[in-house]
């Protein structure tokens, strides 16, 4: 099948293109925000310093995740995306101005970094439910694999421009070309037609109910249930694998940000590939697939990164091809098996779990870094995957020999 099919719809295929542009410039500012805050503080601090901005970005959305989903079960994604995306873009002309300017500091840094968890934990859900609402429901896991596509791509083109960036002409420009990648996603928006109807039954009293009614959905559908705890235990102990690697180039691989910029990039190669594996997958295929492959590899790939730290590039282009698998198959699953008047609130909480998920294990891993260094703490994270894939997988061969025994 055709992995590229869904571009085939005009407004899709105009938001997946300026999406891509604003994704490399999020990924040249994750870059170089990383970077800032690793030579912010002696070597035996820096993890820490990033496990508490990667906090602050994603744990936010901890709470508002939730929140989120009910406002865009009532006012549509449409205006929840364009105010998140706003936000953001705000958010990225102030620390251009301050690293321009040489105001930032830790503290400021921080809050800038708390703002965008707090605008993530709406931008996610929303983003996934809008491309929900402008492609036919047979081409929508086509078009979440190509969006995140175009994540992987940024994922890789954007840490290299970063480096040269830095090289050639400093941090401020850096910042600077991410402010700018917001306008033309923005600007599109106006321009897609929002066929959402805005529900007419608001009031405080039934948001809570509406939100307890989409945790209890996911709770009693077996599926989205088992979907979601492997989706925590990556986020809380995979995502680190990429978040904390700033911390783990330094200290052991011993590269500067160049070397990082082409492990970073590696990754989003492996993704790339991975993105397109499963775009080529049939809709109802890809939701039968079992995860717990993926976090098999990876929890393998962590422990060779770990143990042979030349080995990097390669780990990284594992991880990011079984990264980007993982995320198509489960994201699309949820939406799939979501009604149409639930779906906000089931992809709020996928949000929650993924962006929540991944920051808390990335700040308490970091933490732990600092006191047993970020290669023990990347071995722990690997040993734990592979005992969780191992379990899932033990229990997965037993359930088909009980059932075949019956037969």
């Amino acid at each position: 099948m055709n992995p590229y099919r869904a571009l085939r719809n005009k407004y899709y295929r105009n938001f997946w293109v300026v999406q891509s542009i604003s994704l490399i410039g999020t990924w040249i500012d994750t870059t170089l925000r990383g970077w800032v805050a690793v030579n912010m503080f002696a070597e035996n601090k820096a993890s820490g310093f990033i496990g508490l901005i990667a906090f602050l970005k994603g744990f936010p959305s901890v709470f508002f995740s939730p929140v989120a989903g009910v406002l865009i079960d009532w006012f549509g994604p449409k205006n929840i995306l364009l105010y998140s995306q706003v936000i953001d873009a705000v958010n990225a002309f102030i620390m251009a101005y301050l690293v321009w300017k040489g105001l930032l500091s830790p503290y400021v840094l921080l809050a800038l970094s708390l703002a965008m968890g707090i605008t993530s934990g709406f931008y996610l859900p929303s983003r996934n439910t809008f491309i929900s609402n402008i492609v036919p429901k047979e081409l929508l896991p086509n078009a979440l694999a190509l969006h995140s596509m175009i994540f992987n791509v940024a994922r890789m083109i954007g840490p290299t421009i970063a480096g040269f960036i830095v090289k050639s002409y400093g941090l401020q420009v850096g910042f600077i070309v991410n402010a700018i990648s917001f306008v033309p996603l923005i600007v599109v928006l106006f321009f897609i037609p929002d066929n959402y109807s805005s529900s007419s039954n608001v009031s405080f009293k039934r948001f809570f109910l509406d939100l307890r009614d989409g945790i209890r959905y996911v709770i009693k559908n077996d599926v989205l249930s088992r979907t979601f705890i492997g989706l925590t235990m990556y986020s809380l102990f995979g995502m680190p694998f990429g978040m904390l690697m700033q911390a783990f180039v330094k200290s052991v691989v011993k590269y500067d940000i160049l070397g990082y910029s082409l492990i970073m990039g590696m990754m989003g190669v492996g993704a790339f590939i991975g993105a397109n594996v499963v775009a080529s997958i049939n809709s109802k295929r890809l939701i039968t697939l079992r995860e717990d492959f993926l976090l098999l590899i990876i929890g393998l790939s962590i422990l060779a990164a770990s143990f042979q730290p030349k080995l990097v590039p390669i780990s990284a282009f594992i991880v990011g091809a079984c990264q980007s698998s993982f995320f198509n198959i489960t994201n699309s699953r949820t939406q799939l098996l979501s009604p149409s008047d639930m779906k906000g609130r089931t992809i709020s909480l996928y949000s929650f779990i993924n962006t929540g998920g991944s920051p808390t294990g990335t700040f308490v891993l970091g933490l732990l870094g600092n006191v047993l260094g970020v290669k023990n703490v990347y071995i722990l994270s690997g040993i734990i995957l592979l005992f969780f894939s191992f379990i899932r997988l033990i229990n997965l061969v037993n359930s088909t020999k009980s059932r075949t025994t019956t037969f």
